[in-house]
């Protein structure tokens, strides 16, 4: 007896498995990776037909049938159903977890009418001098018509022709009309760009990779070129070659919001053949600008770490640019790597990788240094344009000389100059808020979140405390909820404070700060990025935000004002972080025809981080980074797992650990595999959860992942596991 296995939609562990189901006659063959409707106790449920089976025998019990079909065709490949197999096992993860990574969301999947449009296509039989010519707008309508081809109802509007006109003119002989779905929708106009030649340097990269893309062969490429080399440029040139092949290119960026250039670049060569998705489009766009790479209307989607589950088996080329960025990481639900994702789909679709980035990541690097991937290095800015100037400045010293502002002496002077040179400068603080945290300064304690274990940041908006974990927020204590004092003190300093002081130190200045709180608004980001690429603004000051992936023409300058925010973090890749952050930031400045000058403010100047990002020395920070890894046996040298146990009573989370790391530890293996904990994290409690930890590392995990996948560990209420961390 043939049944069919179906994973039943829900994002569940305990229904991991596939439930099988009779396929009534009526409903014909049902292919796999076809949704389909499933009795499953007293309710219909949604599910993915994922493949059949055969029963040796006839069961005793009754095997249900499929109840409808609920997809024309198959929405998941067996590329796609493949690829959520395998993710689902590797990061431990529910195969309907994978599999919805690939769809829009739960809303998307139910029907609604899709957004079309019309189109009026002319055949060749098509005659306009047959338009009587008293009707004058039809006629010239039906001339417009034949020079272009091809054109949409709402294009024509746009080129100043009526809607009766339009109507009246596909009534005619020779006209076809045929509904597609929507173009994408971007802030660019598509217009003619520039086929600027390739620099011997650029050309050199550029050839193995076209070679490629065009025989169809699977391999990965790192692309690693310093700041403002023309890394895009190559981009552009290999989708290109990609679009003869008729065949989808997947660009990955970090943030959407932050990529407006790459995208502008992309829509002005390749035009409607550009479809943009991201978490700020409506479920109708997202499922539109889907169905034009499943149907082939568009051939490049540009995206955010979710483009990479593009719905479509004729990939062609997948582009990961600033590969490097923790943003490719997801935080929660499904904890996959895009990265990760990316090459697993271009191995099963036969087709080149591109990792690009000024700053690669320590494992691509050491894959390629292995000859796993290909390395291919642009050591030069275009035209030659030198890398900017930094000067690391030890704020310890600014103290001994008395200067305890936020800004130190070549901080200020820096400013000054730009000022004064009428050019733009950036400046990076990773706090955003106006004061760090606040204390009393009787009993030493800060003001914490009555929901987690964290002080609360101040906030001059609204005069209020907030919490950046929970969002808790209240307004600001006059007594100190411990002992009752009024020495209520405020401590260290925010983007709102810096702001604040710019204001007060440059008066004539005119300042944007980008951050969390002023992106919250949707399109305020972009404005403000918008705004000061333009030049309405001198001073763009923000957090991370404003060190990826920007090409400012005026910015000359870069302040860096806490070196060490990022050096401090109890993590293994602090180091890292630390240099990337600092070394991305650096290279905004100076990439048109002003020479860029960088102040890097620190309380430690000798770490090899931040002396290496002056010299902007990837290879040198690599090979003192790689030494410190090897000795503790970190990524890329070693593999890591870690477990989060959440629960309202902290006892019956440390309870839950315990068993875990009983069930884990006949893995052990001294030297080869460890398992650690459990013990508290860092932050105890956030949302009124307790947390405990364990973290395994070794140099191979396939069979604890294999076990895990299987028992009880994996279906364990209030855990979390993250597969390789960053």
């Amino acid at each position: 007896m043939r049944v069919a296995e179906v994973i039943i939609n829900r994002p569940a562990k305990k229904m991991n498995s596939p439930f099988s189901y009779a396929v009534p006659e009526h409903l014909g063959t049902i292919m796999p990776g076809t949704r389909v409707a499933v009795p499953l106790g007293r309710t219909r449920e949604e599910g993915i037909l994922i493949g059949y089976r055969e029963l040796e025998e006839v069961p005793s019990y009754q095997i249900k049938p499929i109840q409808a079909v609920l997809d024309k065709e198959p929405w998941f490949t067996p590329e796609m159903l493949a690829t959520a197999k395998r993710l689902s096992e590797y990061y431990l993860c529910a195969l309907s977890e994978a599999l919805s990574l690939f769809t829009i969301d739960k809303k998307q999947l139910k029907s609604y009418e899709r957004p079309k449009e019309q189109w009026l296509l002319v055949e060749p039989w098509f005659k306009p001098e047959h338009i009587p010519p008293k009707r004058k707008r039809q006629r010239e309508l039906g001339f417009y018509l034949q020079e272009l081809g091809t054109a949409s109802v709402h294009s024509l509007q746009k080129d100043g022709f009526t809607l009766p006109v339009i109507k009246q003119v596909m009534t005619y002989e020779g006209i076809t009309v045929e509904e597609r779905y929507s173009k994408t929708k971007t802030k660019f106009d598509a217009r003619q760009a520039k086929d600027l030649p390739l620099t011997d340097e650029q050309l050199r990269c550029y050839e193995p990779i076209q070679k490629a893309v065009l025989a169809s062969e699977a391999g990965t490429f790192l692309l690693h070129g310093v700041t403002g080399s023309g890394k895009t440029q190559i981009y552009m040139k290999a989708a290109k070659d990609c679009l003869i092949k008729d065949k989808i290119a997947i660009v990955l960026v970090p943030e959407i919001m932050l990529t407006n250039q790459i995208v502008k670049r992309f829509v002005d060569t390749f035009g409607d053949e550009v479809v943009v998705f991201h978490s700020k489009l409506t479920i109708s766009e997202r499922y539109n600008n889907w169905e034009r790479l499943r149907r082939k209307d568009s051939h490049i989607i540009i995206g955010a770490r979710s483009a990479v589950f593009a719905p479509t088996d004729d990939i062609g080329l997948i582009i990961v640019d600033e590969e490097h960025d923790t943003s490719y990481k997801q935080e929660d639900m499904v904890r996959y790597h895009a990265r990760m994702v990316a090459r697993w789909r271009a191995e099963a679709n036969s087709c080149p990788l591109i990792l690009g980035s000024a700053t690669p990541s320590i494992e691509s690097y050491y894959l390629a240094k292995q000859g796993q991937y290909t390395l291919l290095e642009l050591k030069h800015r275009i035209f030659h344009q030198p890398l900017p100037k930094v000067q690391i400045i030890d704020m310890k010293e600014e103290m001994v000389y008395g200067n305890y502002s936020v800004f130190s002496s070549a901080m200020s002077h820096l400013i000054r100059q730009t000022l004064t040179n009428k050019e733009q400068m950036i400046i990076l603080l990773n706090r955003r808020g106006f004061s760090t945290f606040v204390m009393c300064r009787d009993c030493g304690e800060p003001i914490k979140c009555p929901h987690c274990d964290i002080a609360m940041v101040y906030h001059r908006e609204g005069e209020e405390l907030r919490c950046h974990y929970c969002e808790h927020h209240e307004p600001v204590p006059t007594v100190c909820p411990h002992c009752g004092s009024h020495k209520i003190k405020f401590f260290g300093s925010g983007t709102q404070k810096v702001e604040e002081e710019l204001q007060r130190n440059f008066r004539d200045a005119r300042i944007a700060r980008l951050d969390q709180d002023v992106t919250a608004k949707k399109g305020n980001g972009e404005q403000i990025l918008n705004d000061f690429g333009e030049g309405r603004y001198d001073i763009l000051l923000g957090t991370q935000m404003v060190a990826k992936g920007h090409d400012f023409k005026g910015v000359t300058a870069v302040g860096v004002l806490t070196a060490d925010s990022v050096l401090n973090i109890p993590l293994y890749s602090a180091s890292e972080r630390t240099f990337d952050l600092l070394t991305q930031v650096a290279g905004r400045a100076g990439r048109s025809t002003g020479k860029g000058q960088v102040v890097i403010q620190t309380y430690n100047p000798l770490h090899y981080a931040i002396i290496k990002s002056k010299a902007h020395d990837y290879v040198g920070f690599y090979e003192e980074e790689i030494k410190a890894r090897e000795l503790l046996g970190y990524p890329p040298l070693g593999s890591m797992m870690h477990f989060r146990i959440q629960h309202k009573e902290e006892a019956k989370a440390m309870d839950i650990a315990e068993r875990i790391v009983a069930a884990l530890e006949p893995f052990a293996v001294p030297g080869e595999l460890d398992v650690m904990g459990p013990y508290q994290e860092g932050i105890k409690k956030v949302r009124d959860l307790y947390r405990v930890a364990i973290m395994v590392r070794g140099n191979h995990l396939e069979k604890i992942k294999e076990y895990i996948y299987t028992s009880w560990i994996f279906t364990q209420e209030g855990l979390q596991i993250d597969v390789d961390p960053v």
